[in-house]
């Protein structure tokens, strides 16, 4: 007997509510214990040595057009972009400071440069700087007490980049990091990008809980900060923005916020191994947190914000309810199942697939994602509501209204589904997925 099966035989008694959380902690607990095997598996040394050719015609001046060919597209007048890779440290383990800095000069995409910004760091940590003897290689002396978000305003003042990079004590860029982002620029001309990531161990050896990102999502984003490791900014957007040092504890977040969202990119590969740690501090999910309100009250949406620290996720109450608080969402879907808690229906992507089918009810996957609420191309019909304004097009497309439609297994409902969605967006309206809401299929 499996151990949801057993746990449900031991909660009969107990209350609905009592129930479901017993039967959902047994199956994150499956979940965990079941996880499928990961193994980062670095580009093959072909692959990297072409790279590093690659990146060493353009260094020569030739065309982008001319090294990649014809039959990869790049925006018109491409460039090769060049990176500021920043560094901020205050006293690091020097182990993993090294293995930080080996991993940006080991890039095969030789066009950047590497800051380290001294906030009290010791003079080992500078004999380490000195030690690579690189000319890529620049310091910088903010140990005035000037805080984190001040201090990288000033460096990012001085960098020399089209695009800036920040990384962590013990973050690992992979070999192809720069060379996939500059590839990405070239091709999309995006303002922002942001990769996939997973967990590395203190020695940057065994590599697990991989995060595959979604595209851009606002719904995701005011939820949990998902891009900012490793996020690539153009170096004029960040200047014109920059950090504030009001949420200096959680700075990328709420520069996240207030940019353009029109020129995000997701680079859908691991480029970047992020150094295990624990729950996030209390000051994190506080500046999070205020800089979510403070983004809801300068766009007058009406919400209230509640922190989770030991999610990292922020639960979020529209008041009165979504459509009143926000004009341009359109669709809300959530979560179909069937009398097994298996999800059968609810969010789609562009060719019809159900996101998580066949996954528990309960399961949460990396990053809550199976559990929070994110933007959708499409949701099921079976389980959605609308704003007002919609309910003549959903009569078009349905044939009969949104509050006496009767479904029937014979219709078509897929189909209809994504018809009336691509219909929403082509008015401008958004479509948003909650996993809070969900309906059950009988059989």
């Amino acid at each position: 007997m499996s151990p949801i099966a057993t746990i449900r035989n031991k909660i009969t008694s107990a209350g609905i509510r009592s129930a479901e959380q017993i039967r959902a902690a047994a199956v994150r607990a499956t979940a965990k214990n079941g996880r499928v095997s990961y193994a980062y598996v670095e580009p093959h040394e072909d692959v990297l040595r072409m790279q590093e050719t690659i990146s060493e015609r353009l260094r020569e001046g030739e065309s982008p057009e001319s090294v990649l060919g014809a039959s990869i597209y790049l925006q018109k007048e491409a460039r090769p972009p060049f990176f500021s890779v920043f560094i901020a440290v205050r006293e690091p383990d020097l182990r993993l400071f090294r293995s930080t800095l080996t991993s940006v000069l080991e890039q095969t995409y030789g066009e950047f440069e590497i800051f380290i910004l001294d906030r009290g760091i010791s003079d080992q940590v500078r004999d380490v700087i000195a030690w690579y003897r690189e000319s890529r290689l620049h310091y910088l002396d903010f140990s005035d007490g000037t805080g984190f978000a001040g201090v990288f305003n000033r460096a990012a003042a001085q960098a020399g980049g089209d695009y800036i990079i920040r990384l962590e004590c013990g973050d690992l860029l992979t070999k192809d990091a720069l060379f996939e982002a500059a590839l990405a620029v070239m091709q999309t001309d995006a303002e922002i990008l942001f990769t996939d990531e997973d967990r590395c161990d203190s020695r940057g050896r065994h590599f697990s809980d991989p995060f595959f990102k979604p595209d851009f999502s606002l719904d995701y984003l005011y939820t949990t900060d998902y891009m900012s490791r490793a996020l690539i900014v153009r170096r004029s957007l960040f200047l014109a923005l920059r950090f504030r040092e009001e949420y200096e504890d959680a700075p990328e977040y709420d520069f996240l916020l207030r940019a353009p969202k029109s020129g995000i990119h997701h680079i859908p590969r691991v480029l970047c191994h992020v150094r295990q740690k624990g729950s996030l501090p209390s000051g994190v999910m506080d500046a999070r947190k205020r800089a979510l309100i403070d983004y809801f009250s300068v766009r007058r949406v009406r919400a209230s914000v509640h922190p989770t620290p030991s999610t990292g996720m922020m639960e979020i109450e529209y008041i009165p309810d979504i459509f009143t608080a926000r004009r341009m969402v359109g669709v809300v879907g959530g979560k179909v199942l069937d009398e097994k808690h298996r999800i059968i229906g609810g969010m789609q992507d562009e060719r019809g697939n159900v996101l998580f089918e066949g996954w528990d009810e309960a399961e949460e996957g990396p990053h809550l994602i199976a559990q929070t609420m994110q933007n959708a191309w499409a949701v099921d019909v079976r389980c959605m509501r609308i704003r007002k304004e919609l309910y003549s097009l959903y009569e078009e497309v349905f044939g009969c209204s949104y509050e006496g439609h009767v479904m029937y297994r014979g219709e078509n409902l897929g189909i209809l589904s994504r018809q009336f969605c691509t219909r929403v967006r082509e008015m401008g309206y958004t479509i948003i997925w909650n996993p809070a809401l969900r309906r059950v299929i009988r059989s």
